[in-house]
């Protein structure tokens, strides 16, 4: 078992800076006025069924010779995606004559891992594809097969990605896409209610969020809400609260040297921040809600803003949203004192081959097809998915769309990474930790204070030699 505290590293900025064009810091200011302008997709551009979903361009180059073979793939995917991994199936099966059933465990990452360990640990794997979450490869190395020998370098993908899923010199998983959270909000009740411009602070967040929750009850909204997040026990809540932690100069939970990196005061200050919202700002059931229940709220129009990943965009704009035409999306927000930064997180897939698979060849051409410039391209049209490749950002369909400039703006400037690469087996341990302790506040069952300095505990015991 990896330890933690072995040759830490992070893919940061500096791997997803490499590879792109360097934005000006100084360029915030001017960023933040034109992206309060973000329209939605145009209608035309947006598929609606997946009737609809028709793939007009993709690889040419996947084997035929494999016709007849028949794989699985498993795709823990939000409820929104599933039409449209359908159709890409069908594209595929159509190319090639490759059989593929895909398999849905849920989009609760920390329970879809969990399904993952106990497959592979018994030996009898499910499927033949994974789709792996950005921090999952040093927990899953020993089970992939190594795919450098069918894919190179990659060296029109993104470096960082790919050293993120490169373990011991073995190539896990080649990246799928790549996202960040970010915040929505409505610019029609920001103009509404007389606010210039969206709230670059928590402060001004609560301070939006209460006017604008207040006001919409008032006209007879009553299930209104200030801002949603995501609070369940799992992956997403170490999401949500990293960003609360580092945004509010909580430390960024370890060191580069593996060593413990949590500030008390400003984590129980966070911490008690975020209780305060449950049943005023938030709903009280929010400690058991997903990414997918936030955005079943949000495009019934009753938040005024949202914490979430880019697929929530494209969602949003489609034509049983509520918010069409009137979403905005911005950084998430940060602390009011100096040293404070916006913390949006990073997150993304990568697409792994069972070292068990049956049909390794056939397994590979999916992989190939899936994560082709090709499908990226369509991806990131129709379902918001940020590609993995830099010179996709300049095509004319993302060039177009203003979703992406702030997208990639995010990248470049805003996020942070998650511990995991380095702490191999040991990540999903620190992350179930971190987000119970964070939850034990959030519930009410212990104070900020006790929770943080049990965490402290736990934290270096875990990172322990």
């Amino acid at each position: 078992m990896a330890n933690i505290k072995t040759t830490f590293w992070t893919l940061g900025l500096l791997g997803i800076l490499t590879g792109f064009a360097l934005a000006n810091p100084d360029d915030y200011k001017g960023f933040r006025g034109s992206e309060h302008k973000i329209t939605a997709l145009p209608s035309t551009t947006v598929a609606k069924t997946v009737s609809e979903f028709e793939i007009k361009d993709w690889p040419r180059n996947l084997r035929t010779d494999l016709k007849g073979s028949s794989i699985k793939v498993v795709l823990p995917e939000n409820a929104p995606d599933r039409p449209w991994n359908d159709a890409l199936m069908r594209k595929f099966r159509e190319l090639t004559g490759i059989e593929v059933q895909t398999i849905r465990p849920g989009n609760d990452t920390s329970a879809v891992l969990s399904s993952y360990l106990r497959e592979f640990e018994t030996g009898s794997p499910h499927a033949d594809v994974y789709a792996i979450d950005i921090v999952w490869p040093g927990i899953l190395s020993e089970y992939a097969e190594d795919l450098r020998p069918a894919f190179g370098d990659m060296s029109d993908m993104v470096p960082g990605l790919v050293e993120n899923n490169t373990v011991r010199g073995k190539l896990i998983a080649v990246p799928y896409f790549v996202e960040v959270s970010l915040l929505y909000y409505r610019r029609d009740l920001l103009e509404k209610y007389h606010f210039l411009e969206p709230p670059r602070t928590w402060n001004e967040l609560e301070q939006q969020a209460k006017v604008i929750a207040k006001g919409e009850r008032a006209n007879g909204r009553g299930t209104f809400w200030g801002f949603l997040w995501q609070g369940a026990a799992s992956e997403a809540l170490t999401c949500n609260a990293l960003e609360w932690q580092i945004s509010q100069s909580g430390g960024s939970l370890l060191k580069p040297d593996g060593t413990v990196s949590l500030e008390h005061a400003p984590m129980v200050q966070a911490l008690e921040r975020a209780r305060r919202w449950i049943g005023t700002l938030s709903p009280p059931d929010v400690t058991g809600q997903l990414e997918d229940d936030s955005l079943r709220i949000w495009k019934n129009g009753d938040a005024a803003f949202m914490r979430n990943w880019p697929y929530a965009y494209v969602e949003s704009t489609r034509p049983d949203s509520s918010v069409r035409n009137q979403v905005g999306v911005t950084l998430m927000p940060k602390g009011d004192h100096p040293g404070a930064r916006h913390a949006d997180v990073l997150g993304g897939f990568q697409l792994m081959v069972s070292k068990k698979s049956a049909n390794t060849d056939a397994a590979i051409e999916l992989v190939k097809f899936l994560t082709s410039p090709e499908i990226q391209r369509v991806n990131a049209a129709t379902r918001g998915y940020a590609p993995t490749r830099p010179a996709l950002y300049d095509s004319p369909a993302l060039k177009a769309n203003p979703f992406f400039a702030t997208l990639r703006y995010v990248l470049l400037n805003g996020a942070v990474t998650r511990p995991s690469t380095a702490t191999g087996p040991q990540y999903d341990h620190l992350s179930t930790a971190y987000f119970t302790a964070v939850r034990q506040t959030l519930m009410g069952k212990k104070s900020a204070d006790t929770a943080v300095t049990e965490l402290e505990g736990e934290l270096h015991r875990l990172t322990a030699k």
